[in-house]
């Protein structure tokens, strides 16, 4: 399930960068899945992960309405960065 649905960001956010989604119901379609389905998956994309996106009608597609990249994956940090954090064992620890 957890591919599926990276599977589907992934191609989302390629469509809505090339501004290529088409209208909801063509978009739903694309994404294989139902047009309601496709409102619920946006609802919770705006209000539950902040991504900047609406449907603009005079290119018939969704956009980003704000500059920035959506990723999802892991990113190896460099030695230097990862000195810098704190948290991990020891905080997991006190947390519970």
């Amino acid at each position: 399930m957890l591919f599926k649905v990276h599977q589907r960001l992934t191609y989302l956010n390629h469509l809505i960068k090339k501004r290529a989604t088409g209208s909801p119901k063509e978009l739903a379609k694309k994404l294989c899945i139902t047009e309601r389905a496709w409102y619920k998956f946006r609802d919770e994309l705006i209000n539950d992960l902040n991504l900047p996106i609406d449907y603009c009608p005079h290119s018939r597609s969704y956009v980003y309405t704000e500059e920035g990249s959506f990723e999802i994956g892991f990113k190896k940090l460099t030695p230097e960065k990862a000195a810098n954090l704190s948290g991990g064992r020891s905080m997991l620890l006190q947390f519970f």
